[in-house]
């Protein structure tokens, strides 16, 4: 994965973990998830046989602090939210920790929603 963005690079360690997570996710999901890589990696000209074989390592969302704190800076922007989001977003800090699921829906609606906010002064 030496030629990818570090985002492209967090994004396709998420969707790999989706794919691997037998705990939570039924085989359909999997498969899901699966495609999504190789989609992800056919933008980039690259094939899944491509990938060298690296240890497992919990992806970085895409924020400053802690996952809760992106869940707080998604909801300041309520506008751009989804219902679903809204509420998703709402019930995730009631948990100890993020699922592999979890944490990929967290990133996809944080890189929507926090790079298309208007930045704010601190």
């Amino acid at each position: 994965m030496t030629g990818l963005a570090p985002a492209v690079r967090a994004r396709l360690t998420a969707i790999l973990a989706l794919a691997e997570d037998e705990a939570n996710g039924t085989v359909g999901e999997r498969l899901a998830a699966l495609a999504a890589a190789e989609r992800l990696l056919a933008r980039h000209n690259l094939r899944l046989r491509d990938l060298p074989t690296l240890p497992a390592a919990e992806a970085a969302l895409p924020e400053v602090g802690s996952w809760r704190e992106t869940c707080a800076q998604c909801l300041a922007h309520r506008d751009l939210l989804r219902p679903w989001e809204q509420g998703f977003l709402s019930d995730l800090p009631r948990f100890r920790r993020l699922s592999a699921k979890q944490r990929y829906c967290l990133r996809e609606i944080a890189e929507r929603v926090l790079e298309g906010a208007p930045r704010r002064a601190a």
